[in-house]
């Protein structure tokens, strides 16, 4: 694992966090609704590993949650706010806020509305990047509700059967919305059935940046040498609710979030980079408040942002009368 890269994961990690904290905080706190708004607090170690090392080239299908994602990837935190609030400078031009983010010059090729699909579209990327003899590989990310859909079973045989370089990344966060992982997948988890499959199944810590990264780089790089697909599955938790104004109380206790607080992923990797002697105090403070900043005056910009006017629906989707 190259150090500099660990460094950027935990910028990456610090920088999503801030802008969780910062929707939280000026918006669903104060009860103006940030439409289609998922936190991903106490998720960022997975969500950056999975994205960090990729190349350019590499396709990466994030989640809803997946605002580290998209940073990790190399989509701009003014990119990702102009998205969040439908402003015409973002990646879709205000139309479908970060749920639809579209940069395909790195490799995000944008969400389908169809759950589910994602695996189908993911190995689909990774059969062109075989077929046109690439090294690319394909990540895709997913959760317990996108996992209980038909496609991804078709699409994971297929990957299997076909050998593609794609790495399926489970962000098991302990929910899918108000249903424990537990009670929807009959051996409990999210990567335990796939054991049948002539596959690599990992689980591992996914609040442990170090772990996720080794992880990650070890699937990525066998699929890029031909040796075929992986699931990964990276035990988390999700801190804040589901949505916003969510009444996530009704299905856990305050005693459960507070002992996932305790596994912060952004602490365990601050006191890793301490460890391994790339980081200190004095450089810490100076990043958290550079970032801190640079949320706040970024906001500034997309509030100066026009919106999409209606005539902008139909420019980015094929449609005919």
């Amino acid at each position: 694992m190259k150090k500099e890269l660990f460094v950027r994961a935990y910028e990456v990690m610090l920088q999503s966090r801030l802008l969780d904290e910062f929707c939280e905080g000026e918006f669903v706190d104060k009860g103006v609704n940030l439409r289609h708004y998922h936190s991903s607090i106490g998720q960022e170690a997975l969500e950056v590993a999975g994205a960090i090392g990729l190349r350019k080239t590499d396709y990466m299908y994030y989640t809803h949650r997946g605002v580290a994602q998209l940073l990790a990837k190399g989509i701009t935190l003014k990119e990702v706010m102009m998205d969040l609030f439908f402003k015409v400078d973002g990646t879709n031009r205000g139309t479908g806020s970060v749920m639809h983010a579209y940069a395909p010059d790195i490799g995000i090729v944008g969400r389908n509305g169809v759950f589910g699909s994602r695996f189908a579209i993911a190995s689909g990327l990774a059969l062109a990047a075989k077929t046109r003899n690439t090294e690319n590989v394909s990540v895709c990310y997913y959760g317990e509700a996108a996992a209980a859909r038909g496609m991804y079973y078709e699409a994971l045989n297929l990957a299997v059967l076909w050998n593609l370089p794609v790495v399926f990344i489970a962000e098991n966060n302990g929910f899918s919305v108000s249903s424990k992982t537990r009670e929807i997948f009959a051996l409990g988890d999210l990567s335990s059935m796939w054991k049948g499959y002539d596959i690599p199944v990992v689980k591992f810590d996914g609040n442990d940046i170090t772990e996720c990264m080794k992880a990650v780089d070890t699937a990525v790089d066998r699929a890029r040498r031909g040796e075929g697909p992986s699931v990964l599955e990276g035990v988390t938790y999700r801190i804040s609710a589901h949505i916003p104004f969510e009444t996530h109380y009704d299905y856990r206790e305050e005693s459960e979030i507070e002992r996932w607080r305790e596994k912060d992923p952004i602490r365990i990797a601050r006191e890793t980079l301490y460890q391994m002697g790339l980081w200190d105090e004095k450089r810490n403070a100076a990043l958290y408040d550079r970032l801190y900043k640079e949320v706040r005056d970024t906001y500034k910009q997309v509030e100066a942002t026009g919106i999409a006017d209606e005539s902008e629906v139909y420019t980015m989707v094929y449609y005919g009368k």
